[in-house]
């Protein structure tokens, strides 16, 4: 570096006037972009260790200008971005989002400590490594987790997907990242079936049509330990309902209007498990479908297991409730006529693991 070129880094740390170290600063940040190719490591080190030193006494205007100066430099002082990517979010965004210098101990301690603003920043990088989603899985909220599953540069681990999936099941916002994801498991991406909305349950379908045996397999083998982790202990009531089910079951007594009859008669948790059994659907899918009144979700187990149209249609409208839902019986029959069995079995097949999983820990 030319003895003039030093002189400016000098001249820069041993001014205390702030307009005019202002205006040094900004002579020194377009003179490290002229010597970006000249400089050896000794110099770059240097300016590293001025302008921390100088931003470090700088108003957060000239701060946020240092940031959108350096966000995109290949050779950016990585002192000096560290700790702009630890400042206020209006500074660090642009570093966060776009800066390649950050190592990936920095961004890790960024997701640990900072704002739900940065982590969703870091989540929108170009390039997420597994351990970093990890992180912002752990540490974000559903914003940072919505950016980070639509983020395609994003590597994902198993048990991250895993989270996001049951975060999604409790919130909507999540649900086309989710679906959308390609690289999201199978098995993973049918537990949302019942629970998104008509346009992404068309793409979980679409998916499943272009899937090998042996894909199918290996997707169904991941639900079951996944269900057997997670399957959750029956109360008192949930288990008399069921041994009640299982009763009629074995006497062959079971079927859709003795369901029609267990509602009527407002024994809801006895209905529900009727249900699950009928349709080999697991009683907390059916419940979440009962408790929303998703009735092409209803039409969609009840296709699949053959219940007869007009003993769905009672249902549906029973589960509807009021004179609006007797309003559109017929609405319901045409609803149920257009769901081709084969797609309802294709799509129920999944919940069929659930369901083996809960027998079990019934047991």
């Amino acid at each position: 570096m030319s003895h003039g070129r030093f002189a400016k880094l000098v001249e820069l740390a041993k001014l205390s006037d702030s307009e005019r170290r202002r205006d040094l600063l900004r002579e020194v940040t377009d003179l490290f972009f002229e010597t970006s190719k000249t400089r050896n490591a000794r110099e770059s080190a240097l300016f590293d260790e001025v302008l921390q030193m100088v931003a470090a006494e700088m108003q957060d205007e000239v701060l946020a200008e240092l940031s959108a100066t350096f966000c995109d430099a290949a050779d950016a002082p990585v002192g000096l971005l560290r700790d702009l990517a630890n400042h206020s979010f209006e500074i660090a965004g642009p570093i966060l989002r776009r800066s390649k210098v950050l190592d990936e101990q920095t961004l890790v301690q960024v997701v640990n400590y900072q704002s739900q603003a940065h982590i969703k920043a870091v989540a929108q990088r170009e390039d997420v490594s597994e351990t970093l989603s990890d992180a912002i899985v752990k540490f974000g909220d559903d914003h940072a987790l919505d950016a980070l599953l639509r983020n395609d540069g994003a590597k994902m681990s198993r048990a991250g997907m895993e989270t996001a999936v049951d975060r999604a099941r409790r919130n909507a916002m999540l649900h086309e990242g989710v679906v959308t994801r390609a690289d999201m498991p199978l098995d993973l991406l049918n537990e949302m079936y019942f629970v998104v909305e008509t346009r992404l349950r068309n793409q979980i379908m679409e998916r499943n049509a272009g899937v090998d045996p042996a894909t199918l397999d290996a997707a169904l083998n991941k639900a079951r330990d996944r269900m057997k982790k997670s399957a959750v202990d029956l109360s008192a009531e949930a288990k008399n309902a069921m041994a009640f089910i299982q009763s009629k079951k074995n006497a062959g007594e079971l079927s859709a209007r003795l369901l029609v009859s267990l509602w009527r008669e407002a024994k809801q948790a006895y209905f529900l498990y009727g249900l699950a059994e009928l349709t080999h659907v697991d009683h907390q899918t059916v419940a979440a479908l009962l408790e929303r009144g998703d009735i092409e979700g209803l039409a969609m187990i009840c296709r699949a297991a053959n219940i007869e149209r007009p003993l769905f249609v009672t249902m549906a409208v029973l589960i509807g409730g009021g004179d609006a839902a007797m309003a559109r019986a017929e609405e319901f029959g045409k609803m149920y006529n257009a769901v081709p069995v084969e797609a309802a079995q294709r799509a129920v097949r999944f919940f069929k693991v659930r369901k083996n999983a809960e027998d079990t820990r019934a047991a």
